[in-house]
C-alpha cells in the first residue's frame, strides 16, 4: 500500500509544480496588458476602445474553442450555475477591466500595477470570510515577501499624487482589483464542477459581449477610423493579454487553489516595471532589481513549501 501513496504524493505534487508555472507564465502575460493600453493610447485611441479591440478580437476564439475539446463534460455544462458564471463574467473581465482600463487614462502603468496586485490578498480575506478557508503560513509568508518586493521596487518611483485625477486613477484601479478577487475566490467550485476550459470561454463569452455593448451604447458601431497601430496592439492584448493567460489562470486555479494562484501572481507588477522600462522607456532601478528577486523569492518559497503540504 506505501507504494500507490507514494505515487499519489509525486502526482500531486507534479501538478502542484505545473499549477505553478502556469500561473506565472499567465501572470507575466497579463502584464503586458497596462503596457499595450498605453501604446494604444500614444496612437489616439481611450481606455474603452482598447478594451473593445481587446475583447473583438478574442471573442471568436472563446465561442468556438469549446467544440474542438473533447474533454468537456456536455452533462456539466448543462447543469451549471449560469447565473454565478454571467456574475463572475461581468466581474472578473467586464467591470475588472474597464475600471482598469479607465484607471490607466489617469495613472503610470507601473503605479496601475501596484494597487491591482491588492487583489491577492483581497482573494486570501475573501476566501477566509465566504469559504472559510484557512490562510496557511507559506501563503503568509510568501505574500509578506512579494509586498516587500513590490514596496523596495516602487521606492525610486516618482509618482505624482497631488493631483485629484491621480486620485481617480487610484480609486479606478483599486475596484479593479477588488472585482478581479472577487472573480477568482468564487470561480474554485465552478471550475472544479465544469473545467477551466469551459468556465473560462463562458465567462469571457459574457464578459466580451458586455464590453461590446458598453462601446456600442458610448460610442456607436463604427470601429473604423483609427491608427493601424491601435489596432494591432488590440490584437496583441486579446492574444498575449487575454487568450494565453486567462486559459492558463483557469487551468492553475484547478490544480494549486484561487489562493495560491493570487499569490503567484505577485510576478505581475515587476514583470510590468521590466517592460514599461523596455517597451515605454520608463526607469529601471537597482532597487527594482532588489524587489524583483523578494518577489520570485517569495513565489519560489510558496513552490517548495505549498509542495510539502
Amino acid at each position: 500500500m506505501v507504494q500507490p501513496v507514494a505515487t499519489e504524493q509525486r502526482a500531486a505534487m507534479s501538478d502542484f509544480s505545473k499549477g505553478l508555472l502556469l500561473i506565472f507564465i499567465g501572470s507575466i502575460c497579463f502584464s503586458t496588458k497596462a503596457i499595450l493600453v498605453k501604446l494604444c493610447m500614444q496612437h489616439g485611441a481611450d481606455g474603452i476602445t482598447a478594451l473593445m479591440l481587446r475583447m473583438l478580437f478574442a471573442l471568436p476564439f472563446y465561442i468556438f474553442f469549446p467544440f474542438f475539446v473533447k474533454s468537456i463534460n456536455v452533462s456539466s455544462v448543462k447543469a451549471a450555475p449560469w447565473l454565478k458564471i454571467i456574475f463572475l463574467g461581468l466581474a472578473g473581465y467586464y467591470l475588472s477591466s474597464l475600471f482598469d482600463f479607465l484607471g490607466l487614462q489617469y495613472i503610470q502603468a507601473n503605479l496601475e500595477r501596484i494597487i491591482v496586485f491588492l487583489y491577492p490578498t483581497l482573494v486570501l480575506i475573501f476566501g477566509a470570510i465566504f469559504f472559510r478557508r484557512k490562510i496557511t503560513f507559506p501563503q503568509m509568508v510568501a505574500v509578506g515577501l512579494s509586498y516587500t518586493g513590490i514596496v523596495i521596487a516602487t521606492l525610486s518611483q516618482d509618482f505624482d499624487l497631488s493631483t485629484g485625477q491621480t486620485w481617480l486613477g487610484i480609486f479606478l484601479v483599486a475596484m479593479s482589483a477588488v472585482c478581479y478577487a472577487i472573480y477568482l475566490v468564487f470561480s474554485d467550485d465552478i471550475i472544479y464542477k465544469i473545467g477551466s476550459v469551459a468556465f473560462t470561454c463562458f465567462s469571457m463569452v459574457i464578459s466580451s459581449i458586455a464590453v461590446l455593448l458598453h462601446y456600442g451604447i458610448q460610442n456607436g458601431l463604427n470601429i473604423s477610423g483609427m491608427a493601424w497601430q491601435v489596432y494591432f496592439y488590440g490584437f496583441l492584448m486579446a492574444i498575449i493579454a487575454t487568450i494565453i493567460p486567462t486559459m492558463f489562470l483557469s487551468k492553475g486555479i484547478s490544480l494549486i487553489g484561487s489562493s495560491n494562484a493570487a499569490v503567484v501572481s505577485a510576478i505581475g507588477p515587476v514583470s510590468t516595471i521590466a517592460l514599461s522600462y523596455f517597451i515605454l522607456h520608463e526607469q529601471f532601478s537597482f532597487l527594482q532589481g532588489i524587489g524583483t528577486a523578494f518577489v520570485i523569492g517569495g513565489i519560489m518559497y510558496l513552490g517548495i513549501k505549498g509542495r510539502k503540504k
